[in-house]
């Protein structure tokens, strides 16, 4: 019976691409950039060094570091000359993240019957800053920066089992990935496919037959709640 659902945030609860947008938005209204290639390619850069960081080719980083490392990265390839303060916006945008729809309204109804959390590459700073944007509680919040190792490597898995103390059974991974899908069902947990809203660089979303694969697919918020017996 699951009694935990630990969700992936970056993509899956909240909107990298918007956060970035609405930066550059704020401090470059004239600039003539593609906000949304930008976004994407801060994305992008972002999942490359923290694989870099998963393989040892690179020193620990948190993922605020990896992100402001970004950010310099890309407005210096842009060409786009930004104040110290403008250039931290940039680096906090994804603490900023909106939600999709729903989401907010879904975690609150699960959290009447389930221990809801996030497992997340993404910082404390970025979970929690984006969380009360969006008016979302949890229960715990396991950032990967705390728990010393990033997902997918297995004992990323196993610490939040530790953590939450129940059996691996009893836990469900709830993400819009399948790779953090399918690393959660190698160590043991239950799965949700949440159909995504916004695709990650290097993610292959082809269906390969997710119904057969994972517990539940489900289309959207609404329709997770509904199948998990809250809606």
């Amino acid at each position: 019976m699951t009694e935990v659902l630990i969700f992936d945030i970056g993509g899956t609860v909240f909107d990298w691409s918007t956060a970035v947008t609405e930066a550059l938005a704020s401090i470059a209204p004239g600039h003539r950039i593609d906000a949304a290639a930008f976004a994407y390619d801060c994305r992008t850069r972002f999942m490359a060094i923290n694989g870099d960081v998963i393989a040892g080719r690179r020193p620990w980083m948190t993922a605020d570091d990896i992100l402001a490392a970004v950010m310099r990265e890309l407005c210096d390839r842009h060409g786009l000359a930004v104040t110290g303060e403008q250039r931290r916006l940039l680096e906090t945008s994804w603490q900023r993240m909106p939600a999709w729809p729903g989401a907010r309204e879904a975690i609150a109804a699960l959290r009447t019957r389930y221990i809801v959390a996030p497992l997340t590459i993404l910082s404390f700073s970025i979970a929690v800053g984006s969380s009360r944007r969006n008016g979302i509680d949890w229960d715990s919040i396991l950032s990967c920066d705390i728990l010393g190792v990033y997902k997918p490597d297995p004992r990323c898995f196993e610490r939040a089992t530790e953590i939450v103390r129940r059996d691996p059974r009893n836990i469900m991974m709830v993400a819009a990935h399948p790779s953090d899908v399918r690393a959660g069902v190698k160590a043991g947990y239950r799965s949700a496919y949440l159909l995504p809203k916004l695709e990650d660089p290097g993610e292959d979303y082809t269906d390969t037959g997710f119904d057969a694969e994972f517990d539940i697919v489900a289309r959207d918020f609404a329709d997770l709640a509904r199948k998990l017996g809250v809606a």
